[in-house]
């Protein structure tokens, strides 16, 4: 698995944009403390965070990735440390003040999410649900059912809810289609 991204990583010769959802819901993240971006890509919305006063660990698979994400937080000497991890094997004792989560659906690792979030601490997690589009992942195993965040964080009390259903949201809002977005707090 970490070749298949290792590859597209090595392609990339930009940094993506930030998540519009994190600027439009921004006001309920923490700006202080830590934060935990998990699978990271290339990094830019760790540093979207870290940009915003948090301490960013960022933790992807891709080696490619991660040594990106630790040249640009040199570079532009921001607080993210970029480390090559496969989460489904090796979980790294640490406690979080906010847990980003974005395209990526691991169902076996909740828990562990769960149990990182400080009290009080916030997760902001938003993936694929069962909404066909072009670009989004054909395996049925990383696309989220209906309501499928709201009772994998049921422990969470929500804060922000949306599960795209209708591939419709007021032009005010970023695109959600396909998509489901839950900000909780523990």
């Amino acid at each position: 698995m970490p070749d298949k991204w290792n590859q597209r990583y090595s392609k990339s010769n930009h940094l993506p944009k930030v998540n519009p959802w994190l600027s439009t819901y921004k006001h309920l993240l923490p700006t202080n403390g830590s934060a935990l971006d998990l699978a990271c890509g290339l990094g830019q919305n760790a540093f979207f965070l870290a940009k915003q006063g948090l301490n960013v660990q960022a933790w992807d698979i891709s080696e490619v990735a991660i040594k990106a994400v630790n040249d640009y937080a040199l570079r532009h000497r921001l607080e993210v440390k970029g480390s090559c991890l496969d989460v489904t094997q090796t979980w790294p004792a640490s406690e979080f003040d906010l847990i980003y989560v974005s395209a990526y659906l691991q169902r076996n690792i909740y828990p562990q999410i769960i149990s990182s979030l400080k009290p009080n601490g916030t997760l902001f997690y938003q993936t694929f649900n069962q909404i066909p589009l072009t670009g989004k992942p054909s395996n049925n195993n990383f696309l989220l059912q209906p309501g499928e965040l709201l009772t994998l964080f049921s422990g969470l009390v929500p804060l922000v809810y949306l599960d795209e259903q209708e591939l419709y949201l007021p032009d005010k809002y970023p695109s959600i289609a396909g998509q489901a977005l839950l900000i909780a707090r523990k």
